[in-house]
């Protein structure tokens, strides 16, 4: 193991112990007033918990985020192989890290009224961080475009994971400068059906190049 490939497993696990942190703060130390817990399509807050089931939601997130870096682990494939799936599962972490610091975000009011505009900034940052990330990895079962079509041909993964992320960065960027001056909620809803757009232009992609790989599996 490289030290590169040190570092980043060590980062993970930092941010993987922060999230399992983070749940038992929220638990023991959170507010007791409502916290918001869900958005509806106008951005507008649609159901209200308590900080026991927001910490429940992160010690979630935490698992996922320990099984993906547990499975990393796992000396079962080639080098380069190996490789791209430790990439894979600490994009999971990262991404899952992002959602667990915005759940704090929440239950400690950092944002005196979450809304359409703060719904819209907030997913079109997401978005872009996951176009960052898709480009790079490889055949998983938590993220990225993952058909049946991706499974079945290399090619098709790499081909349809690197237009999701340019698609998903260009237009998370776009969404997050937007943000603060889109009118509301049309600015939130053409963020989320952007991002719908997008993820059934990848999977016709996934199925365009399986179809033309002559090394697809059936």
């Amino acid at each position: 193991m490289d030290g590169q490939t040190k570092r980043g497993d060590l980062s993970s696990w930092i941010l993987t112990a922060g999230q399992f942190g983070l749940a038992g703060a929220i638990a023991f130390f959170g507010p007791t007033r409502p916290i918001p817990m869900h958005f509806g399509l106008d951005g507008e807050v649609d159901r209200w918990g308590g900080r026991l089931e927001m910490a429940a939601v992160v010690l979630l997130l935490a698992v996922i985020s320990a099984v993906a870096m547990l499975f990393a682990r796992r000396p079962d494939q080639e080098v380069h192989l190996l490789r791209d799936r430790r990439y894979s599962q600490r994009a999971v972490v990262w991404v899952l890290s992002l959602v667990a610091l915005l759940s704090a975000c929440l239950t400690w009011g950092w944002f005196d009224q979450p809304g359409p505009r703060f719904g819209m900034a907030v997913i079109s940052v997401l978005l872009a961080v996951v176009g960052v990330l898709l480009g790079k990895t490889s055949p998983n079962a938590m993220i990225g475009v993952r058909t049946p079509w991706t499974y079945a041909s290399r090619l098709s993964w790499e081909k349809a994971n690197r237009l999701a992320g340019r698609l998903f960065f260009w237009g998370g960027a776009l969404g997050a400068l937007a943000a603060p001056f889109a009118p509301q909620p049309e600015g939130l809803r053409a963020v989320t059906l952007g991002a719908l757009l997008v993820g059934a232009v990848s999977v016709f992609e996934s199925w365009r190049v399986w179809r033309a790989d002559p090394d697809r599996a059936a």
